[in-house]
């Protein structure tokens, strides 16, 4: 057999080779009680992020990769700022859950108003609701409340596959056999988005993807965001989500579904801060 054949039976070889499975310190879980227990408490002990990214973003209205400041807090706190390849400001958006602030550099305008998933769509091409986005951005997934679950190991991709049940609602998980982590949700039976989650590091106790993906396909969008520099469960800068339009800037009010409303209209009252949707995406 010459050397390019004995690669080819070599490569043919190991892909039959099942993949090795690395478990947690308890071993494997069978329950899959456990494993949703699990996913919850790894995932719910992050609080608070803040730190430098890589925005990717696909959709109809254009791509492209920017820069990102990132700062979030649960349950509502949200600052974002994005920059140009030269490090140029182009956008920043506030949020304190109930109101929300979008400056746009270029046009030198501030739009104002409620924190509804409209208007906190005038930074990212998605409509979440602010603690849906917070969640999402720590790293977590928003959860059906199941009526029941079934637990599959997948010894072919090395994880577990943990499906959860809401009336027609079906979510699946691929869930990391050794850190308990989501890698990936699916939601089906309602409309809604898929999650994937990468890159995992260990921070102290903490296990957090670098790479987190959202993917909408009845909206043609897709966001990927890697983070670099970041620090997790620090004090949060309560300053940095004070809804404060910039010294000269234009002031623009919009209602909570994100139209301008006429020059000295009075605001719109704050939308509800009650906890998002059960279901992602509905």
């Amino acid at each position: 057999m010459n050397r390019a054949a004995a690669a080819i039976f070599l490569a043919v070889l190991c892909s039959a080779c099942p993949k090795r499975i690395e478990f947690g310190p308890e071993g494997e879980i069978t329950d899959a009680k456990v494993v949703y227990q699990r996913v919850r408490e790894n995932q719910d002990n992050i609080v608070s992020l803040e730190g430098d990214s890589k925005l990717r973003v696909e959709s109809p209205q254009g791509s492209g990769t920017l820069s990102m400041f990132v700062s979030v807090t649960r349950p509502a706190l949200l600052h974002l700022e994005t920059f140009d390849f030269f490090n140029r400001p182009l956008a920043s958006l506030v949020s304190d859950g109930k109101g929300f602030g979008l400056y746009q550099t270029e046009t030198n305008t501030y739009y104002q108003g409620p924190a509804s998933p409209e208007n906190v769509s005038r930074f990212l091409p998605v409509v979440l609701p602010n603690q849906e986005l917070v969640a999402i951005m720590l790293g977590q997934v928003p959860l059906v409340p199941p009526e029941r679950m079934t637990l599959e190991l997948d010894r072919k991709k090395g994880v577990y596959v943990l499906t959860l049940y809401s009336g027609p609602a079906t979510q699946v998980l691929h869930v990391h056999t050794k850190y308990l982590r989501v890698m990936k949700s699916q939601v089906r039976g309602v409309p809604g988005y898929d999650l994937g989650f990468d890159d995992f590091q260990e921070k102290g106790s903490l296990i957090f993807p670098g790479k987190v993906e959202l993917v909408a396909e009845q909206a043609k969008t897709q966001l990927q965001l890697r983070y670099q520099q970041i620090s997790l469960n620090g004090r949060p800068d309560l300053t940095l989500y004070e809804l404060l339009p910039p010294e000269g800037a234009k002031v623009v009010e919009v209602d909570e579904r994100g139209r301008e409303l006429p020059a000295g209209a009075p605001s719109q009252p704050p939308v509800s801060s009650e906890p998002a949707p059960a279901v992602p995406g509905s």
